[in-house]
């Protein structure tokens, strides 16, 4: 986290560094530990962007060697998909199934 740059047409989107996570368990453990209010931030501001987003990112080689920027932008949308079944589905943050998600580790992600 921390200071995060974009590919240029989606440099608007760098305010959102704070979901700039690598594994599935550190976007989990964000979204639960976020207000509604901010989920749906995030929510609202990625929303309008998906199609494009992902038109960009189809382009691009996944490899462990992808540039920094395509990184973050990937994972800007791995936690849009994290976000979302709290925003459209069950209206609150933590949306854990029974089970505690802070377990899940790396070699599960």
């Amino acid at each position: 986290m921390g200071d995060m740059t974009l590919p240029e047409e989606f440099q608007d989107l760098s305010v959102w560094s704070m979901w700039d996570l690598d594994l599935m368990s550190e976007r989990s453990l964000q979204r639960s530990e976020s207000s509604m209010e901010d989920i749906q931030s995030f929510y609202d501001a990625m929303l309008p962007r998906m199609e494009n987003i992902l038109k960009y990112l189809v382009t691009v080689p996944m490899s462990d060697e992808m540039d920094p920027e395509v990184k973050s932008l990937l994972n800007l949308t791995k936690s849009m998909a994290e976000v979302a079944p709290a925003v459209e589905q069950f209206f609150e943050p933590t949306i854990s199934f029974g089970f505690d998600t802070s377990r899940w580790e790396h070699g599960a992600e």
